[in-house]
C-alpha cells in the first residue's frame, strides 16, 4: 500500500477568500452578506467569524463548526483548482494564524504476476 499525506495551510487572508466564496454559493444560509472583518480558528478545527453588515454598528459572530469548516476548504479548493481526491481522509487542525487541511490518500499495490 501507498500512502499520500498532505498538508495545506490556509493563511487568514486565504481564509477570508474562502469565507467570501462561500459567501456567494447558492442555497448556503450560514454566513451572512457582509464584510468578513476577522476570521478565528477554534482548538477543534472550527472558525469563528465576525461579519460587518451593511448598517449595523457591530459585528456580528457566526461559528462554522469543524464540518461546515471543511465543506467551505473543499469549496475553496474547487475554486481555486487544488486537487483534493474524494475519496482520500480530511483532517483539520488549528494553526497560529490560520488552519492546515491534512489530505491522506491510500493506493492499493500489487505484485507481478508469477
Amino acid at each position: 500500500m501507498i500512502v499520500e499525506t498532505r498538508e495545506l495551510f490556509f493563511t487568514n487572508s486565504a481564509l477570508k477568500k474562502a469565507l467570501a466564496w462561500y459567501q456567494k454559493a447558492p442555497k448556503q444560509t450560514d454566513l451572512p452578506l457582509g464584510v468578513v472583518t476577522m476570521v478565528t480558528p477554534t482548538p477543534d478545527g472550527g472558525l469563528s467569524v465576525q461579519i460587518q453588515q451593511s448598517g449595523a454598528s457591530r459585528t456580528r459572530e457566526v461559528l462554522f463548526t469543524p464540518g461546515r469548516t471543511l465543506a467551505l476548504l473543499l469549496l475553496f479548493c474547487r475554486r481555486q483548482k487544488v486537487p483534493i481526491p474524494r475519496d482520500a481522509g480530511k483532517e483539520i487542525e488549528a494553526a497560529d494564524d490560520g488552519l492546515i487541511l491534512i489530505v491522506r490518500g491510500e493506493t492499493p499495490t500489487t505484485a507481478p504476476p508469477p
